[in-house]
């Protein structure tokens, strides 16, 4: 009896044993797994999968930084979030409407696209598309018309569509703001009109920017030269231009968004594709936004090369 309990006992530690290294074998390595790099998302802007690293901007230091008339300014390589060139970077400024990246990110984040919205009052703050009491447009459309033309109105009605109305969408923007660490930005508003306690910094505007870029509507959107959007009926019509200036005249500029306020001055986001590398510019209080834009570009072109990562 004795010797059939030892033989028991040795056959269940070798099934155990075998139970063991078989689970082993099955599960995924826990050498590619961690927390951090469990929640990494593959960049659309650059097409990383997970694994793989950007290449590393260089920059030739020789070449000096033009002079802009802009008071602030930055520019980023998207990919790695590095500083290619900047001044007063964290110096709080207005952004006007570039504020609307945050409008239509809220709204993309809360409505389905295809939601239609009624239009009840005539809103008359700024650049306006003229929407009609009475029309029934989309959400897709209306995001359509304020990253392109920068319509005021089309934000507003975007705005007044929340459960909450006005200060629950603003409320929704902050939250965005606040959730991706934008933590010198607030806004009051939907639109950028001018009020003292709505601000930024060209440092979290950039960082807007790359938030924007990662939404494929938002990248497809504003690549457009001109669009026209309908009400839900295709009766009322909206031909609308962009306010881009440089779309379609430097091929490298993929967008993003413009602003312009007495108070902020001349504001452009911009997107650049400098050969399948993708730069954030970002220009407030300029005299000459798309000058300023151009001349960091062409700083960019000549200064900056990019070398595959090394650890």
């Amino acid at each position: 009896m004795k010797k059939s309990k030892r033989k028991n006992s040795r056959l269940d530690l070798v099934i155990i044993a075998a139970v063991i290294l078989l689970a082993a074998f099955s599960l995924p390595s826990l050498a590619y797994w961690s927390p951090v790099t469990s929640k990494i998302q593959p960049d659309s802007a650059t097409n990383l999968n997970l694994y793989q690293h950007p290449p590393m901007p260089q920059i030739d230091s020789s070449i000096r930084t033009p002079a802009l008339t802009a008071k602030s300014f930055i520019l980023i390589d998207n990919a790695t979030n590095t500083i290619l060139a900047a001044k007063n970077p964290s110096a709080r400024i207005y952004p006007a409407s570039i504020t609307k990246l945050a409008t239509a990110l809220t709204a993309l984040n809360i409505y389905p696209l295809e939601e239609s919205i009624t239009v009840k009052n005539i809103y008359k703050e700024g650049k306006i598309m003229e929407l009609v009491p009475g029309e029934v447009i989309s959400v897709r459309s209306l995001v359509t018309s304020l990253l392109v033309f920068s319509a005021n109105d089309a934000a507003y009605n975007l705005a007044m569509h929340h459960r909450q109305g006005i200060d629950g969408f603003v409320k929704e923007m902050n939250l965005i703001a606040n959730n991706y660490g934008l933590k010198n930005t607030h806004f009051t508003n939907f639109d950028g009109i001018h009020q003292p306690d709505h601000y930024s910094t060209a440092y979290d505007l950039s960082q807007l920017g790359r938030i924007a870029i990662k939404n494929p509507i938002i990248v497809d959107t504003v690549k457009n030269k001109e669009v026209t959007v309908t009400d839900v009926t295709g009766e009322i019509n909206h031909h609308l231009q962009s306010t881009n200036e440089l779309l379609s005249v430097v091929a490298e500029i993929e967008g993003l968004k413009t602003g312009w306020t007495p108070e902020a001055g001349g504001c452009f986001l911009s997107l650049i594709n400098q050969n399948g590398h993708y730069l954030i510019g970002v220009v407030v209080q300029s005299d000459d936004r798309f000058a300023d834009t151009s001349l960091l570009l062409g700083w960019a072109k000549s200064a900056v090369t990019w070398l595959p990562y090394t650890p």
